[in-house]
């Protein structure tokens, strides 16, 4: 009655109440789905004729003599009413009715599902809920557990979440009863595939807020000292400083008494890395003194050195010639030229970057001397947490390495700035004498897995879609070669297809360059359902013109038919932890000896093996970078359902190396600048 105009029922019904009880019959809207063609046509026919004979009998004499003709006319508004009143509540009846079972997922179809959402299963009527429940079967095996809101089942994994990377099917079969007893009529199937696990977030580094801006407070007097040179101890506890008259001296952080090492003739120190010795220049010879034993080590090196450093257990120095250090026949090995104007002003505190001054900026270089950053001129300190300290006659600033997030500190005069070893103490010069202050944290900043992790998204992502012209340009020759010999497929055709994909693995195996290894699966799908998978290895480096991550190395790694036992669907590597996640619920008395680490030549690897929500976690490894490892899942290992899994599985991976901070770029100096180094 409502989907058209029907003239013929505006004659009939001249009366305005009539009229107006029709004009809000026809603006109901009938719900989904709509009424039978048919139902409808007959349902007119009836109301015409049961309007016709009330209004062709209205001047009978019966009718006059026994019922004024309000009363009629309030009788055919009843039966057009009773009438309408049947075709709406045909309409807002369920889909279905009420004898067939309907069943909606919140989830159905969804290829992007969060891990911690809860499946809700949603019915057209009451059902019984034990049988309902006991009807309910999912794959992967999941232990589950189930609650009930009116006609809507919210089923959940026991674990709390979902399995990341994994298309779930959760069937509600046959035996599953209404509340009045009538049985399903066919099994109902939901489907969906879940988001890749989150990633972690750095925890935040407590910091005391001090009693002013940067809680700073003199320590002591350096005897007209115009520049500080000097270095903390590995605690932060201690600062080992030159003064003026070049006295190399202990200073304690707490404002106790001050030590002398050498009374004078110092012009550079720099502590190892593991705390234990001491570097220092002293009349153009290298001093190494060792904390333990007390004793000093003398060497001559020629040309003479400026500044000395160190490269994880390695001594370096800077000489007129270059940068050198010790070969293993204890002469002098050149690593790399200085730059021709500028003089060096400090190392990276992991000792592959170094930066100099020029006549306008600063210059963070590696150790062959190629241009990584440009920052603006000032007094420059490195932090262990890759944050460099900008000091002069007015400003302070901090700044990253790659001259990002530069930012203004405080107005005043701090001189040379000296970052203490827990990144957030440091020590300046101000008026001849040393101040100690606390600088804020610098907001995160992109590793070069995550600029990495970007690149491999947008390259899969246009794959998926299709588009080889796109997905070329994040191949270099190299990776272009790969795809170009046959043993890989740039774009997936066919049936099944190639529907979506995930990371597996990722971990960060080189930094000079930056490099960073991915296994990527490939999810192949028929119609609705996901197939089988195939691996593929990525390794992606940094190029040394454009800073922007390619994939210079891919190739083919395992393939899988699913549904045949539980998969591995994730992978994180710590040198100390390896997480092992799969999709479905194991058999936790087959996991100790059923998932493994070995090494290059198949020896198994020591490791405590502990089991949670679907997780096999080895703990207690020491995973040496760049070496060859392999992670095993043997048959053995099955799920809650005592299904093994079908083949034996295998993981290629190296040793990790420390995350770095990302890409390299030049900083724009915010005004006002700071101001250039004062005269000595």
């Amino acid at each position: 009655m409502n989907a058209f105009h029907d003239p013929e029922l505006d004659d009939v019904l001249q009366d305005d109440e009539l009229r107006h009880v029709a004009a809000l019959l026809k603006s109901a809207s009938t719900p989904e789905p709509p009424l039978d063609e048919a139902f409808r046509t007959g349902l007119r026919r009836q109301l015409m004729n049961e309007a016709w004979s009330m209004t062709e009998g209205r001047g009978a004499w019966w009718r006059r003599a026994f019922a004024p003709p309000g009363l009629a006319w309030a009788g055919a508004a009843a039966g057009v009413l009773l009438i309408a009143s049947l075709v709406v509540w045909q309409g807002l009846q369920p889909s279905g009715g009420l004898d067939t079972v309907v069943i909606h997922g919140n989830v159905d179809g969804n290829r992007s599902v969060a891990l911690q959402q809860p499946i809700l299963v949603s019915f057209n009527q009451p059902m019984d809920h034990a049988s309902t429940e006991h009807a309910v079967q999912i794959t992967p095996a999941t232990t589950v557990t189930f609650s009930w809101a009116s006609n809507t089942l919210a089923v959940q994994p026991a674990s709390g979440n979902l399995a990341p990377n994994t298309q779930y099917q959760v069937t509600i079969g046959p035996e599953a009863r209404t509340a009045s007893g009538k049985k399903v009529a066919a099994p109902q199937t939901i489907t969906f595939v879940t988001q890749p696990p989150a990633p972690a977030a750095p925890a935040p580094t407590p910091r005391a807020t001090p009693s002013n801006a940067l809680g700073e407070k003199q320590l002591a007097v350096l005897a007209g000292a115009t520049a500080l040179k000097g270095q903390w101890s590995a605690d932060s506890s201690t600062l080992y400083v030159i003064d003026g008259t070049g006295a190399l001296k202990v200073v304690p952080a707490n404002g106790a008494g001050v030590t002398v090492i050498a009374a004078d003739g110092v012009t550079s120190l720099a502590i190892s890395p593991a705390g234990d010795r001491l570097a220092y220049i002293r009349s153009d010879k290298i001093e190494v003194l060792t904390f333990a034993s007390g004793q000093t080590q003398e060497l001559a090196p020629n040309p003479a050195p400026s500044l000395v450093g160190w490269a994880k257990d390695k001594l370096l120095w800077a000489a007129a010639d270059g940068i050198d250090t010790h070969a293993a026949d204890e002469s002098t090995q050149q690593l790399g030229q200085l730059p021709t104007v500028g003089a060096v002003a400090g190392w990276a505190p992991t000792g592959h970057l170094l930066m100099y001054s020029n006549a306008d900026d600063l210059i963070v270089a590696d150790a062959r001397g190629t241009t990584q950053a440009t920052l603006p001129p000032g007094d420059a300190s490195w932090s262990s947490q890759d944050a460099i300290l900008l000091g002069g006659n007015t400003n302070l600033y901090q700044v990253r390495p790659d001259a990002t997030n530069l930012t203004k500190l405080a107005s005043g005069t701090y001189h040379t700035p000296l970052w203490a070893p827990n990144g957030t103490s440091f020590a300046f010069l101000r008026g001849g004498a040393l101040w100690l202050g606390t600088a804020p944290a610098l907001p995160p900043q992109p590793t070069a897995l995550d600029e990495a992790a970007t690149v491999v998204k947008s390259f899969m992502d246009a794959r998926v879609s299709g588009a080889s012209d796109l997905a070329n340009t994040f191949l270099d020759d190299n990776g272009k070669k790969a795809y170009a010999g046959g043993a890989l497929t740039l774009i997936v055709n066919g049936d099944p297809k190639l529907s979506r994909s995930y990371v597996l693995t990722q971990e960060v195996v080189g930094t000079d360059p930056d490099t960073v290894r991915f296994v990527v699966r490939l999810v192949l799908t028929r119609g609705r359902i996901d197939v089988s998978d195939q691996e593929e290895n990525l390794t992606l480096v940094r190029d040394a013109t454009t800073r922007q991550f390619v994939i210079d190395q891919a190739t083919a790694g395992a393939h899988h038919e699913l549904g045949k036992g539980a998969e591995v669907v994730s992978v994180d590597i710590q040198p100390d932890t390896v997480e092992v996640t799969f999709d479905s619920d194991l058999d936790p008395g087959t996991v100790n000896d059923g998932v493994m680490i070995v090494d290059s030549k198949g020896k198994q690897i020591d490791a405590t093996v502990s089991y949670a929500n679907r997780t096999v976690t080895l703990s207690g490894l020491n995973l040496k970078e760049g070496s060859q490892y392999r992670i095993v899942v043997l048959t053995k290992v099955r799920d809650i359902l005592g299904q093994n899994i079908a083949t034996q599985y295998g993981l290629d991976m190296l040793g990790p190396s420390t995350k770095k901070h990302g890409n390299n770029r030049n900083a724009t100096t915010p005004s006002p600048s700071p101001s250039a180094l004062p005269a000595a």
